[in-house]
């Protein structure tokens, strides 16, 4: 039987104190097109639109609410006036529509309770910081909570991928199951609406924290507590432009050997008077030479070998040599332990880098656990028709890896069965969500390996995952972590 959602797409095209309406051309360029497909859909039974084109935001996204309860709704979207959504459909072939993405998310997931999933984007320039947060600390075992709410790096920000929970959103565009306004209902005079501002002093002179932070931290940490997990959730393949006035995308590297390209390009463009250029050529009397900038490519550990086919899957250079780097300590400072276990090897990539290292030291065998079905909580596995199985086959063949078609746990249970064979490592690199990370993690250390590790650090369920099994007690570089259970076995940082 299929479910029918009623849906209300909320606007918000206030301009100066609200008495204009007004909101960019992106808008309905994105909605009338999008109301026409989704009235299509048999999971939709009614789709209604309204537009509040009044200030303050904090009022209208409470009356929004209010509305959408009145018609009935059952998913509400809310669109501001300043919004580019589904910026890089067309461009980036790992970019998805962010209503259809988000709301085959809440349908397969109504059943286990409301979810809020909201895209990401940044600020204006000149610091174009993103829009979504997470947890962090000051220090460790501090005695009194040193937590607080930070902004994900732009650097972090750019390789993330699928819908992932996170500790608040911005509401710019944003998608909620209407159950989730249950989970922080205001119940008396004094309480806090949905939304509002939190602010720095008496007077609300400086804020503290926007409309946006505060409904979808409440969410967060009410519906943790209530639900048992967290419903705010960000949409990271569906990056919105953000006109303020530059339409504002998601972040783009620049390396350091890239920097002499970028001046070169201000000065041949008209460069900002505040930038102080220096020709090093005329003061240090040596012939220009042309500056280019490094290629992208150069970022990501190449294809192993002609015809590898990565299915969607690319690992950053600097994992694979971390990764190199644990493999041969592990390697050359235990004899005795023969097998190697990677656990979510998909294409092979990452697997060929373990084997590499493995051959060249003459020692140890590598097994690949994957059910080769691709991850369920993120698309980053492409498979595009293929038979993934077979294309591991293929991109491995003559390696001497071995593959275990099965699941993590199930493949950890007959390993800890026969501890004659206990790991000298298991790399864990399969799902990334908390739960799954959780139990892969404790199923594998069930197995007596020497040193376990594992990739993704900072996507919020590994990190969830990792931090509440060793706490503090545990090692990474960048986006690989590991865990020497052995005192035989030392990994440098």
């Amino acid at each position: 039987m299929i479910r029918k959602f009623k849906v209300g797409i909320c606007t918000f095209s206030y301009g100066g104190n609200g008495g204009i309406s007004s909101e960019v051309p992106n808008i309905r360029e994105w909605v009338v097109p999008l109301v026409a497909e989704v009235a299509r859909d048999d999971r939709i039974a009614d789709v209604r639109m309204w537009n509040l084109a009044d200030t303050p935001i904090t009022m209208t996204r409470n009356r929004a609410v209010l509305q959408a309860r009145e018609h009935g709704i059952d998913v509400l979207v809310m669109v501001d006036s300043d919004m580019h959504p589904d910026l890089y459909m067309g461009q980036d072939p790992n970019a998805k529509p962010f209503f259809q993405s988000s709301f085959d998310f809440i349908d397969k997931h109504y059943h286990k309770g409301p979810v809020v999933i909201g895209v990401p984007y940044c600020g204006p320039p000149p610091n174009e910081c993103v829009y979504v947060f997470r947890w962090t600390s000051h220090q460790t075992g501090h005695p009194n909570p040193d937590f607080q709410l930070e902004m994900y790096d732009r650097h972090t920000a750019v390789k993330m991928a699928g819908i992932q929970e996170c500790a608040a959103l911005p509401t710019g565009l944003i998608m909620y199951d209407m159950r989730c306004f249950d989970l922080t209902e205001p119940k008396k005079d004094g309480d806090h609406p949905w939304f509002y501002y939190e602010w720095n002093d008496k007077y609300a002179a400086q804020k503290a924290s926007t409309e946006d932070v505060t409904n979808t931290r409440d969410i967060s940490l009410v519906g943790t507590q209530k639900l048992g997990y967290n419903p705010v959730l960000c949409n990271w393949d569906a990056w919105a432009g953000h006109w303020k006035p530059k339409c504002v995308g998601k972040p783009s590297f620049v390396e350091p050997s890239g920097v002499c390209a970028k001046l070169k390009e201000s000065w041949e463009a008209g460069y900002d008077g505040r930038t102080k250029l220096i020709n090093l050529s005329q003061q240090l009397d040596i012939p220009p030479k042309p500056v280019v900038a490094p290629p992208l490519e150069g970022l990501w550990e190449p294809d192993p070998h002609p015809g590898f086919n990565g299915m969607g899957m690319q690992l950053p250079k600097k994992d694979a040599d971390t990764l190199r780097k644990i493999v041969r300590s592990v390697a050359t400072q235990s004899r005795e332990r023969t097998r190697y276990y990677e656990v979510g090897s998909w294409a092979g990539r990452s697997a060929i880098v373990i084997n590499g290292v493995l051959q060249s030291l003459g020692m140890g065998t590598l097994v690949c656990v994957d059910h080769w079905k691709g991850n369920k909580n993120d698309d980053g596995c492409k498979a595009d028709g293929q038979d993934p199985y077979q294309v591991f086959m293929s991109n491995t063949a003559g390696l001497g890896i071995l593959a275990s078609k099965s699941t993590s746990v199930e493949a950890a249970r007959e390993v800890a069965s026969s501890r004659a064979n206990s790991p000298a490592m298991v790399y864990i690199d399969a799902e990334h969500d908390y739960e799954s990370v959780l139990a892969d993690i404790k199923a594998w250390m069930e197995t007596d390996p020497l040193v376990i590790a594992g990739h993704d650090f900072e996507m919020p369920g590994v990190r969830r995952a990792v931090s509440e099994i060793f706490g503090s007690d545990f090692q990474r570089d960048g986006n690989v972590w590991w865990k020497c259970l052995s005192r035989t076995v030392r990994v440098p940082s």
